[in-house]
């Protein structure tokens, strides 16, 4: 059980700006109005087209971040639907770990072009779509833990994320196992579970879905990491009824139902159990960097410890 604060991500690309300048400002923002300990940075077939640029964006500022692997996983799926690191399919699931080695060894080097341990969990899933076998999943994690560049020499370990798991009567988006078969996975695996509050509502279609499962995770002590992004009934401007669209706070975005008490509550309910907790939100194509960081903010400064600093404050000289 942790007495600290869990560390505070950011999932910044997800209401990151299209012009470097402002990513550069955005970032800088985070960091020095204490928003964000570390990122939740994404993986699809690379760190990004300038991995020296994004190292100097992590220097010095974020080092508790986690890596997801959900873009290029849902990318491959939709490729080929039997990409999976629970997939029955020998191809597919050889695939899936040689995507998750590439993802490690770019973490390896990210790090080591920052100098710091800037990276430290890379998040799986019990992907494909649909067609997941806890069993194969469980093969994965066994060969991952005896593959390397040489046994037990990761610097990063590994967390679940617990995304939507299929449910033939709803129709979900990423439709993995569902919690009561990755909670087994995990326990024998050795690696904690990450809940992201959306792909947890979508999963039901039921917004009390998150806090159940956070309560369950966290009495068992499997609770690692919990991400905070909005969903909800209605069609927005982020996209469809009960889309895995990252919406803010209801207070930003109406037809969220992620709400500040709704926050509160799971993170009362995961008290003592997390290592990490954080925003995960799109904003507005047209806000600016200000408005962008505000709308994060009002998220992150929801989180235990986190008293969120007003423009202009510094954190690094």
């Amino acid at each position: 059980m942790n007495i600290e604060p869990p560390a505070a991500l950011v999932g910044a690309y997800a209401a990151l700006p299209t012009l470097r300048a402002d990513q550069e400002h955005f970032y800088e923002g985070l960091a020095d109005r204490k928003i964000a300990d570390g990122l939740e940075i994404p993986y699809r077939d690379g760190l990004g087209e300038d991995v020296p640029w994004l190292a100097a964006q992590l220097r010095g500022r974020f080092t508790r971040s986690v890596l997801t692997l959900i873009p290029g996983t849902m990318a491959r799926v939709g490729a080929w639907d039997a990409f999976g690191l629970a997939s029955a399919d020998p191809d597919g699931r050889q695939a899936a770990l040689g995507f998750l080695r590439e993802a490690r060894a770019a973490v390896e080097e990210l790090n080591q072009l920052t100098g710091e341990q800037s990276v430290s969990v890379l998040h799986i899933h019990t992907a494909p779509s649909t067609t997941a076998v806890a069993e194969m999943f469980a093969r994965s994690l066994d060969e991952i833990t005896a593959s390397g560049p040489a046994a037990g020499t990761w610097s990063t370990r590994l967390v679940l994320e617990h995304c939507d798991a299929y449910a033939p009567t709803v129709p979900g988006e990423k439709r993995f196992l569902a919690l009561e078969d990755e909670i087994p996975l995990a326990r024998e695996g050795g690696i904690g579970i990450a809940v992201n509050w959306g792909r947890s509502a979508i999963e039901a279609q039921d917004p009390g879905r998150p806090l159940a499962q956070i309560t369950r995770l966290a009495s068992e002590g499997l609770l690692e990491g919990i991400m905070f992004s909005g969903a909800g009934p209605d069609a927005n401007e982020y996209g469809g009824p009960w889309a895995d669209a990252h919406l803010p706070l209801t207070e930003d975005e109406p037809a969220s139902l992620m709400d500040a008490d709704e926050v509160r509550r799971c993170l009362r309910a995961a008290e003592g159990a997390l290592s990490y907790a954080g925003a995960k939100i799109q904003v507005p194509g047209a806000a600016t960097v200000d408005e962008r960081l505000a709308m994060v903010g009002r998220v992150m400064r929801l989180l235990p410890g986190r008293g969120v600093a007003p423009a202009g404050a510094t954190a690094r000289p």
